[in-house]
């Protein structure tokens, strides 16, 4: 028991705490209590950070000048007749110019620099070693890009409302680019993300800040050039099911798209002995479940059934693969222990879940699955519509929507043929680079792009730079140039048709190089799963052995 002396030394908070040990809380105090003790650490640092920084009260001010300058500047371009004509639209568009550049060039540029500069001030060490996984990580990095968009938003949501008291505009015209925004914003902040973590030189990282930056802008100059020019039909257009539909359609894509981003970054943040492919993979086939099932539903609907659809989405389909194609290839052919102890080990885990491990083979594998994939619904798709009769050409401005005939499939096996062929060439030079010097993720989509942009443009400035075929809609020289040949197949199919080469060169040589890949991934099929060792099992059962509370002080329960 405490005497005297030792009584009077407490301060007051603790004496009431002793004196009344049990005193209810209140549920406010309770609810930030739990609150705060299961909050993410990195949006507490991350939000503490943002809201100090030079650059953030710099933006907050220069958004609430421009709104205030905007507010008073904007009336009296539109004179007195803004009284009595609504005038609400076009107030709105000014604030939505001033709104959108801090969520889609600031915020998401700010994220990137957060964890870039961890990354390059090696204070990331300190956060991997703790008890946080890298999607702990990049979530509440995402979170504080979150809160900071609410801060901007609250400051000109007054002036939004004040929009729509000057008539001429609806609450849903108002909320709907607002929210696409905000969406586009945190999808923009998960690639800056995953950009900050491609590479750790820094001549490298001032590359792609550089890159990064022009195509936030672009963004930000996109978001303007679409509001300004549906804003005023879009009042009209939300008692149509069919925008409700295509709605429903965008936030399913982008979901798939920024869940696949969102482990990417995460991915990039693990450990190399790590399994970083199996859950991306699953994502990239659910993505492409999501745009088949999404135009399925479009194409089946009354009206829509035009075979233009299916080219949108065999185009669409195949840059799909071809980007992600471009990342798989790049990955280390060498397992892991780690991963190998996790290796299917049934005949049919083995069948179907070895293309889902990591490795360049595999992943090639799997693009070009995913290629066939698309190939049967398209085929199914044609047959089902009749679209592979004989075609039959009729005069119109466009020749995608005024064609009926195969070029739909035609237009399926050419995009098969060429992101196997260009998958394939770079996985080869990649594999012949790697006998000499390593080949980061960074280094790799850089060899195909050089691969894919050679094949491109060559041919191109020698057609363009030839007197006698300069004129030509389609020559063989455009074999390997992937954008003219598949641009030329719906529109020009009746001039493409002939051309038999194209037929059945682009198939052979997509066929080779498919062959040339086979050997080295039957090498990464051959893996098979390894046993743990003694020690490994033994930590493994003390991490999953529930833990009994031990009593360390007075005060433990």
């Amino acid at each position: 028991m405490s005497g005297p002396a030792e009584s009077a030394a407490l301060v007051p908070s603790e004496r009431a705490f002793l004196a009344a040990p049990d005193a209810p809380q209140g549920i406010v105090d309770r609810l930030v209590s739990w609150a705060g003790d299961r909050v993410n650490p990195i949006l507490v640092k991350e939000t503490r950070q943002a809201l100090q920084s030079r650059q953030f009260t710099i933006t907050f001010s220069l958004v609430l000048i421009c709104g205030w300058g905007w507010s008073m500047l904007g009336p009296a371009i539109l004179g007195p007749e803004i009284r009595y004509i609504p005038k609400g639209t076009e107030m709105f568009l000014g604030y939505y110019i001033l709104v959108a550049f801090p969520l889609l060039v600031i915020v998401p540029f700010g994220a990137m620099r957060s964890l870039l500069g961890e990354l390059e001030e090696r204070t990331y060490e300190l956060i991997s070693i703790s008890t946080l996984n890298p999607r702990q990580i990049i979530s509440g990095k995402l979170a504080s890009t979150g809160l900071q968009m609410l801060i901007y938003l609250s400051a000109i949501t007054p002036c939004l409302a004040f929009t729509y008291l000057l008539r001429g505009i609806d609450i849903l015209t108002i909320l709907m680019p607002v929210l696409i925004t905000a969406l586009a914003s945190l999808g923009l902040s998960a690639a800056c993300l995953l950009a900050a973590t491609l590479s750790t030189e820094k001549h490298w990282q001032v590359v792609l800040s550089v890159i990064v930056v022009i195509g936030l802008l672009l963004a930000w100059w996109a978001a303007v050039v679409f509001s300004v020019s549906t804003v005023e039909y879009a009042g009209s257009e939300f008692s149509q099911p069919e925008f409700w539909h295509g709605l429903a359609i965008f936030l399913a894509n982008y979901a798939g798209y920024f869940l696949l981003v969102f482990y990417a970054a995460a991915a990039r943040l693990t450990f190399p002995s790590e399994n970083r492919s199996t859950r991306l993979r699953a994502i990239m086939l659910l993505e492409h479940a999501i745009l088949v099932g999404s135009f399925a539903w479009g194409w089946l609907g009354p009206g829509l059934r035009e075979p233009a659809l299916l080219v949108f989405l065999v185009i669409l389909l195949g840059q799909h693969w071809y980007a992600l194609g471009a990342l798989m290839t790049c990955e280390s052919p060498a397992l892991s222990l780690r991963v190998r102890r996790r290796l299917p080990q049934s005949f049919l885990g083995r069948a179907l879940g070895t293309w889902f491990n990591p490795g360049p083979g595999t992943g090639y594998v799997f693009a070009v699955s995913g290629m066939l994939g698309l190939m049967l619904v398209v085929w199914i798709g044609a047959r089902f519509d009749s679209l592979a009769a004989p075609a039959v050409v009729t005069a119109g401005p466009r020749g995608l929507t005024s064609v009926k005939g195969p070029y739909v499939v035609g237009t399926a096996v050419l995009m098969l043929s060429y992101v196997t062929f260009y998958l394939g060439l770079g996985l080869l030079l990649i594999r012949f680079v790697r006998r000499f010097i390593p080949v980061g993720m960074l280094v790799g989509v850089l060899l195909h792009v050089v691969l894919l942009l050679t094949g491109t443009l060559l041919p191109l400035v020698i057609q363009l730079s030839s007197p006698t075929l300069y004129n030509e809609v389609y020559s063989n020289l455009q074999i390997t140039n992937p954008f003219w040949t598949i641009y030329a197949v719906p529109v020009h199919w009746s001039i493409l048709s002939g051309y038999d080469l194209v037929w059945v060169l682009v198939p052979l040589m997509a066929i080779l190089v498919f062959c040339a890949n086979l050997p080295g991934a039957a090498r990464e099929l051959r893996a098979v799963r390894v046993a743990k060792p003694q020690r490994v099992a033994e930590e493994d059962a003390a991490l999953a052995a529930p833990r009994v509370p031990v009593r360390t002080g007075p005060w433990d329960a």
